[in-house]
């Protein structure tokens, strides 16, 4: 008997020592399923979709997506289009539409449109022709997205994967970070760098050290929680995007102990910030915030690509990058074919007060039936009465114009054309032997459609958006003084819309109401005193989400990758959006432009 308890003894003390002393072989596993992952992307779609009034992906697409290209809806559609969404033509013209419309300044911002056309499928050459003048154009971030373009197998002449690896690794910190300043990692850009770098890990010894040191670096930064910090503020954002990084590089995030802090992992410090609605907030206890919502979106559809061994969130499952052509599109031109004609009126209404505005009213006419087959006498028939239709639209824009600049009534002499326009194509039908009822019905419903747009729209003249006039608050109470300044880049530059002394608007007293906020006193203040203000975002209700990009036009990134409009209430700086801020009487408002996300202005932030 002694015998067999002896060595009973021995091996409980064996195994009390060796759970003393023997160090842990790996950290305890988080509890999260795929399942639970796919809820929490469920969770958002659903969120978004009752946002846009959309009742499925594919009606989202098609709409709401496609009209926010370039300026909201950007990283959805990336998104969409990795969990198999393949069909974003709807996006890729608008956003094809929105470059052509605007001069994007920002080589980033050129960048991520680059990714956002591969994403859907296209073959623009935008994808390559921005790639020269954009890599390296604006510091790290420019080098990053600059990466993931090449990443996907497009080439430029100054540029290769390399090179560009090559370039980031030489810009590590010696904590074993990247930055966009200053002397120490920073957790979302060393998370960003991370994620392009991981397509070469495996077969780039240098990126494979560089970027062990960047996961020193981050698991290191984590907290308890399983979550991050940023300017000393915990958000999802930052830990979406080290999320994001470790699911390309094929790292579960459940089980690497690098990343399991007191239990919680990176899911947990997501969905501390989840609402019950399903999307996300920026400040735990806060409100819906797009951005917050955005990149939970994308990195917990990056995690699951990962677990089920699919390629990183961006090396985009669309890219085309050996079927690239050069594409020139010819928007004013008239095409007649053996099949169809299109005709295309487009009345474009110019109207300036110091700085112009511009907006364009296209009517289409529609590819019918009713202009295919036509003889010769036929033809020329037809293209004398488009002539005189065309001829007739100029006259009535000239017409439009003046009505708009005298603040008469324009919409029924529109609504006129339409109509008579409607009356020319029909008789046109009926010379022609065309008389079918479904093209009388055809144009009849066109024409209806315009005359909607037409009472449903305004076309409003600078004249009268900037009225000079100060609003009349009867329900006022109190009021509040707002400046707006550009003194960090006064020196600068030579442009006219920056005043030597930095000072745009001195500090000048507004009415408030009840419910005003900051964003609502900034548009009152452009529209008196003629103060060009572009925005990002929605509006009326839903304008908690308005971004300011540009203020007397001088907008973000054009003094650097840092560089953009804060604004600050009573000396501080809010965590809230502007369209979020509600003010109080006798608060005051400044709008800044910094170099330095505010560094350069030594901000004190709300906590």
């Amino acid at each position: 008997m002694r015998t067999k308890v002896l060595p009973g003894i021995l091996c409980s003390l064996l195994v009390i020592i060796l759970s003393l002393y023997h160090p842990v072989f790996t950290a305890e596993c988080s509890d999260h399923t795929v399942g639970e992952v796919d809820d929490l992307i469920g969770g958002i779609i659903d969120y978004k979709l009752g946002q846009a009034g959309a009742g499925s992906i594919e009606e989202w697409l098609g709409e709401g997506i496609a009209e926010g290209a370039g300026t909201v809806t950007d990283w959805y559609a990336l998104t969409l289009s990795q969990c198999g969404y393949t069909d974003l033509s709807a996006y890729e013209s608008s956003l094809i539409g929105y470059l052509g419309n605007n001069s994007i300044t920002s080589a980033t911002s050129r960048e991520k449109y680059a990714l956002a056309l591969c994403a859907a499928g296209s073959n623009n050459s935008y994808i390559t022709d921005i790639l020269d003048s954009s890599i390296g154009g604006q510091g790290m971030m420019s080098w990053i997205y600059g990466l993931h373009v090449l990443n996907n197998g497009y080439t430029c002449s100054r540029f290769t994967a390399d090179s560009v690896v090559d370039t980031i690794l030489s810009m590590q910190y010696s904590d074993g970070g990247w930055a966009l300043f200053g002397d120490y990692g920073d957790i979302d850009v060393t998370a960003m760098t991370v994620q392009s770098l991981a397509p070469h890990y495996s077969e780039n010894e240098s990126v494979a050290i560089s970027v062990e040191r960047a996961l020193d670096f981050l698991s290191r930064k984590q907290k308890e929680n399983g979550g991050y910090e940023s300017f000393g503020t915990p958000n999802p954002e930052s830990t979406s995007q080290v999320l994001t990084a470790l699911s390309a590089l094929g790292i579960d995030c459940r089980y690497d102990e690098r990343f399991i802090k007191n239990g919680n992992d990176l899911i947990d410090g997501i969905v501390r910030f989840r609402l019950n609605d399903g999307s996300f907030s920026h400040t735990e206890g806060g409100s819906f915030n797009e951005t917050a919502t955005v990149q939970a979106y994308y990195s917990f559809v990056a995690f699951k690509r990962m677990t089920e061994g699919k390629t990183p969130l961006l090396i985009l499952d669309n890219r085309k990058p050996n079927n690239i052509e050069q594409q020139q599109t010819e928007p004013d031109k008239q095409e007649v074919t053996d099949n169809n004609t299109t005709l295309v009126t487009t009345i474009a209404i110019s109207v300036s007060k110091e700085k112009s505005t511009e907006s364009t009213v296209a009517v289409t006419a529609g590819n019918t039936d009713a202009f295919s087959q036509t003889s010769a006498t036929g033809t020329a028939g037809v293209t004398s009465s488009i002539s005189q239709v065309s001829t007739a639209a100029i006259q009535t824009a000239a017409a439009i114009q003046e009505n708009v600049q005298k603040k008469n009534g324009y919409k029924p002499k529109v609504i006129f054309v339409i109509i008579v326009s409607a009356a020319v194509l029909s008789l046109i039908l009926l010379i022609i032997g065309k008389r079918s009822i479904k093209n009388f019905i055809f144009i009849g419903i066109l024409a209806g459609a315009g005359v909607i747009i037409v009472l449903v729209t305004n076309i409003s003249s600078a004249g009268n958006y900037y009225s000079g006039e100060k609003k009349q608050k009867i329900n006022a109470v109190g009021t509040v003084t707002m400046e707006i300044r550009c003194d960090t880049i006064a020196d600068k530059s030579n442009s006219e819309y920056i005043p030597s002394d930095g000072v745009i608007l001195p500090p000048t007293a507004f009415d408030i109401e009840t419910g005003d906020t900051v964003f609502d006193i900034l548009t009152e203040a452009a529209q008196t005193y003629g103060i060009q203000v572009e925005n990002k975002g929605s509006a009326g209700g839903a304008h908690g989400m308005v971004y300011i990009s540009g203020i007397n036009y001088i907008y973000e990134y054009d003094f650097g990758d840092l560089s953009g409009w804060v604004y600050h209430v009573n000396g501080i700086a809010p965590s809230r959006g502007c369209g979020e801020y509600i003010l109080s009487a006798g608060d005051r408002v400044e709008w800044l432009y910094t170099c330095e996300i505010g560094h350069d202005l030594n901000e004190v932030y709300e906590k």
